[in-house]
């Protein structure tokens, strides 16, 4: 027999062999346990919805009023009220300039002004003599006119003492720095011992309730731009929790420079968590628009990624979806997802990527 026959009939039989040699239980075992079995799993349909569209814009939170309070009148500071933080009412005491040399002046002036009272009240008395001389004929023409000439004089001068007294009064008045509106103090810029000028300033004051958000708008999306229009935003300081404000006052112009437009928010503060100086990242509801939409409770999240899974042919299928406004527990989804597909409702951790559903 050639050597090249005998090879054939060799491997023939070693073939022979492997086809009838039994499957080894142990293997089949194994292998069954490796194959995942099918997830039950509730899914949804991505649905076509009217969604609101929103601007992604970044702004500046500022206090509803806020003043840097100055003196209206010279002098040394004798006493301070307020801290940093402090609440106070309008009218409430912020400090005190020492106010001898302006008391001593309003008295002064106070004594002017009675003594033209006295003068002004004799020289009416005056006129009313010789006018009734002037009548009778007992006096002369020239005569008259001297005399009431004389009360008016004494008229404006009596006007000029009530003036001057007034004004020594204000600057008395004024040695007293007040709030001009309730608010916190922000900061206080003066010390006993300070003299200050009437420019000098003394203390800040914010109203921090409500804040106005600042908020610039591009030139191309100033037509979605209404009064009232809902605005939430972020801050870092708190994170992922979402406060909300009110469209109030818009600018009339464009900035030529920038090619934006202004708009301010009013947002309520009660508790006081925000202040003034934050930096917002704002969303503001421009307009409605039909886009893929899916359940909140389908997403999962993972640092700022958000996933979906979605159900094709009986396998899941991790997509990443850029997501855009929220309605009614359903959110917009501007890529990676289509109208019509199936996602999973809820996903637990036994979906995955390629995993098999029922």
């Amino acid at each position: 027999m050639r050597p090249a026959t005998l090879g054939l009939l060799v491997v023939l039989s070693t073939q022979a062999l492997v086809a009838c040699k039994k499957p080894d239980p142990a293997v089949t075992e194994v292998t069954s346990a490796a194959a995942p079995a099918p997830i039950k799993v509730q899914v949804a349909a991505v649905e076509e919805l009217p969604m609101p569209e929103h601007l992604v814009l970044t702004g500046t939170l500022r206090a509803s009023q806020e003043s840097e309070v100055a003196a209206d009148a010279a002098g040394k500071v004798t006493a301070t009220f307020v801290e940093r933080g402090q609440r106070v009412k309008q009218g409430d005491t912020l400090a005190i300039l020492d106010a001898r040399g302006a008391s001593i002046s309003a008295s002064a002036a106070n004594a002017q002004t009675q003594l033209a009272k006295a003068q002004l009240e004799q020289a009416q008395r005056e006129c009313d003599r010789v006018k009734a001389l002037k009548d009778s004929g007992a006096i002369s023409q020239a005569e008259y006119d001297r005399v009431t000439s004389q009360c008016q004089t004494t008229q404006w001068s009596a006007a000029a003492a009530q003036a001057q007294q007034q004004s020594a009064q204000k600057i008395v008045g004024d040695s007293v720095i007040r709030a001009p509106f309730p608010g916190v103090i922000g900061e206080r810029s003066v010390n006993v011992g300070q003299y200050v000028q009437p420019s000098t300033r003394v203390a800040t004051l914010y109203t921090p309730d409500p804040l106005r958000l600042e908020l610039t708008v591009p030139e191309a999306n100033v037509a979605g731009i209404k009064p009232e229009q809902p605005v939430v935003f972020t801050v870092s300081a708190f994170g992922d929790e979402k406060f909300s404000g009110t469209v109030k006052f818009i600018s009339p112009n464009v900035r030529p420079t920038t090619r934006d437009l202004v708009i301010e928010a009013f947002c309520p503060n009660v508790d006081l968590k925000l202040k003034p100086g934050m930096f917002a990242v704002a969303r503001l509801e421009t307009a409605e628009k039909p886009l893929p939409a899916i359940p909140l409770t389908a997403l999962a999240k993972q640092a700022d990624v958000a996933r979906a899974f979605a159900v094709v042919e009986k396998r899941v299928e991790e997509r990443i979806v850029q997501l855009g406004a929220e309605r009614d527990g359903k959110i917009a989804v501007l890529a990676g997802l289509k109208p019509g597909e199936q996602v999973v409702v809820s996903p637990g951790p036994d979906v995955r990527d390629g995993a098999q559903v029922q």
